[in-house]
């Protein structure tokens, strides 16, 4: 069982809740697995065998091999590690192709590794918000080092096409790096079946705590150390393991193989939530088009600003996340990236769920954007029918 917020918590996309047995598991690992993993004495061993044994769980699920997987602190440090090591690898010689709709963790990389003298190629996608291989293939160069090319974009919810890409890649001796942190737990992630180099993913949105990351690394490729310190993780990075959250991690991984997460329940709640925003709001549109996630919904709310339809939300105790920043009015990269018209941008909300949502929650949401779409001034006509 997860639990939930005391609203409609609908940001799922944002961070999980914590599932109650991961909690157990870390709380319990906190006590059993004190030691530093890196110490040889009993307790040391004891921590060192709780890491190995989440290692295994991990890479049985992603269908690795377990000297694959690494830890980290999260997503972002995956990211920044695939991308500014590969780049440093050939220092002002290297390119690298990233899709304009990644992670900011990836994009800022890129643009670091640019600054360092590498050269960056960004992909913009089409408008269904999906990477065109022929022009991922266009991109390619005799130097191309790395493309980065996430799984399903934690916007969006639009899946890209990871594995047709790797075959372009792997054909040229690129590397590609795989950003699976909003595809995990949602849509079936096998490493073998993608054939990606790289691939990250983070803890807390896998319904284990914040804090802990993993970066896959195939066998047999090469990628220097991002964190030096004291030669933890054979040398590949420094810092002393975050023992609790790699078991809550491992946890999370063998309750995801169970179906603890309900992903088919989570699907059909989100279908039924779309049919129900269509009814309150008919002007409402998805933004991109295709596969997605079974559980995100990016939706544009035609002469509304959804900053302050988010701020109204919470006031009601729902918990969505909005398309623009609201400090400063920086439409979302994505949506930017796709060409979506600035009014539809500007008025997008995105619905996100998970495990341990029920029917009452999103009736509580419905009620209370019905009651916000109402109330909000709009730029244009547009109709919102009582539910």
């Amino acid at each position: 069982m997860t639990a939930v917020g005391r609203g409609a918590y609908l940001d799922f996309n944002g961070s999980t809740p914590v599932n109650a047995r991961v909690r157990a598991a870390y709380l319990q690992a906190l006590d059993d697995a004190l030691g530093n993993a890196s110490a040889a004495h009993a307790d040391g061993l004891a921590a060192r065998a709780a890491i190995d044994a989440a290692r295994r769980s991990i890479a049985r699920g992603l269908g690795a091999d377990e000297g694959e997987i690494w830890f980290t602190s999260g997503g972002t440090e995956s990211n920044n590690w695939a991308v500014l090591e590969t780049a440093a690898a050939q220092p002002g010689a290297a390119h690298l192709v990233v899709s304009s709709i990644e992670h900011k963790s990836v994009l800022q990389s890129a643009r670091r590794a640019q600054e360092r003298g590498a050269a960056v190629t960004f992909l913009d996608p089409r408008s269904d918000g999906r990477v065109d291989l022929s022009d991922l293939e266009r991109a390619l160069r005799p130097n191309t080092r790395l493309v980065a090319l996430m799984l399903a974009n934690n916007e969006t919810g639009i899946l890209q096409p990871v594995a047709e890409a790797a075959a372009l890649c792997r054909a040229r001796s690129v590397r590609l790096l795989c950003d699976a942190v909003a595809a995990v737990g949602k849509v079936p992630v096998d490493v073998r079946a993608l054939g990606c180099d790289f691939l990250s993913l983070s803890a807390h949105k896998l319904y284990a705590p914040k804090g802990v990351g993993v970066l896959y690394i195939r066998s047999g490729v090469s990628l220097p150390p991002l964190i030096l310190g004291c030669g933890q993780q054979c040398g590949m990075r420094g810092g002393t393991e975050n023992t609790a959250g790699v078991v809550a991690l491992g946890l999370a991984f063998e309750l995801m193989a169970q179906g603890a997460f309900d992903a088919a329940s989570t699907a059909r709640r989100c279908a039924w939530l779309w049919d129900a925003i269509r009814e309150i709001c008919p002007s409402a549109s998805l933004n991109g088009s295709g596969a997605r996630l079974p559980n995100t919904l990016s939706v544009a709310f035609p002469g509304h600003d959804a900053a302050a339809l988010q701020a109204a939300l919470a006031e009601r105790a729902v918990s969505v996340s909005a398309g623009a920043a609201a400090s400063n009015g920086v439409l979302s990269h994505v949506l930017s990236a796709m060409r979506v018209p600035e009014e539809l941008a500007r008025g997008t909300l995105r619905f996100s769920l998970g495990a341990g949502l029920e029917d009452a929650h999103l009736e509580q949401a419905l009620r209370a954007l019905a009651d916000c779409l109402r109330r909000s001034p709009t730029r244009a006509p547009a109709p919102v029918a009582v539910p």
